[in-house]
């Protein structure tokens, strides 16, 4: 067997949660083994091509917090508020600015487009080792996650500045009991706590916590895996295109708000032959509104 069809099935070019079947002593064999090769560096670096593609390629994590209504043709988008005190928060048509509507029983959300262009010239579906067609698709689809989850931020940051809960400045670095107060928060509206959310660059605080912040069990596994999914039973989200300077605790997406989606991703691809290339775009049809902005805790970083 060859060391590039061991390798293939092993865990390097798979997803984090499963398993390869390999000792760790066989993993090792295989790499020493590897290295003696006169090529070495070459198969390295072909096994290395998803894990690293995957850990640089940007995840969606706004449709994590808003519950998503798949609407029939020619739905209206529109929802009955069971909390009237709080105004609503919603994408204005076009995609323009969140607006805010306040003493209503019933909120429309507007849906709206949100597209991608590209294009990959004939010539370089030859010059390029990689099948540069299928990344140029995936690439638009990264970049529709990126818009998508741009909108979403900017309609939580709207929700927040009107949310009734009100957190102090908290000052690096971030204790349990910071990420506390955003629980309280919540849960002193009715709410069932749900998410914490927040740029990675804070994740250096919460790594750098002990024994004397956490049990050892969360312990750990924060020194084997270097992961903390979970803090007081919510998830913990990061995103590099969420900025920084706020921590966000957000309840369950029932509660928050809805994502009424008219028209899935789709990617179009077109032979253009005047410019001897490829088009492809990529466009959905979507709107964001959160009905509840009680629902939304944040606190700034001082």
């Amino acid at each position: 067997m060859s060391f590039e069809t061991v390798w293939a099935n092993s865990q390097f070019v798979k997803k984090a949660d499963t398993d390869s079947g390999l000792s760790a002593a066989a993993k090792e064999s295989i790499w020493t083994e590897i290295m003696k090769q006169p090529n070495w560096t070459r198969r390295v670096a072909f096994v290395m091509q998803t894990p690293l593609k995957n850990r640089l390629d940007y995840v969606a994590v706004g449709r994590k917090f808003l519950l998503v209504d798949e609407l029939p043709q020619g739905e209206i988008p529109a929802y009955d508020l069971d909390i009237p005190e709080y105004g609503a928060v919603k994408i204005a048509a076009r995609g323009a600015a969140p607006i805010v509507e306040t003493n209503v029983k019933r909120v429309e959300i507007p849906t709206f487009s949100i597209s991608i262009n590209t294009s990959v010239k004939w010539e370089e579906l030859t010059i390029r080792r990689y099948p540069v067609f299928d990344r140029a698709k995936e690439r638009t689809a990264i970049a529709m996650a990126i818009a998508e989850d741009a909108e979403i931020f900017r309609l939580l940051n709207t929700a927040a500045s009107l949310s009734p809960i009100t957190i102090a400045d908290q000052v690096r670095p971030f204790t349990r009991a910071a990420f506390a107060k955003l629980y309280a928060g919540i849960a002193t509206q009715q709410l069932v706590p749900s998410t914490y959310l927040f740029n990675p660059v804070y994740y250096e605080d919460i790594l750098s916590w002990d024994a004397t912040d956490l049990d050892q069990v969360s312990l750990n596994v924060i020194v084997e895996t270097g992961q903390f999914g979970v803090l007081h039973g919510l998830k913990m989200i990061m995103s590099t295109k969420f900025p920084a300077g706020y921590v966000y605790g957000l309840t369950t997406p029932d509660k928050l708000g809805r994502m009424p989606e008219r028209k899935a991703v789709e990617i179009k691809i077109w032979d253009n032959v005047p410019e001897q290339q490829f088009n492809i775009v990529a466009w959905e049809q979507v709107g964001m509104g959160i009905h509840n902005p009680a629902g939304v805790a944040r606190f700034k970083v001082a």
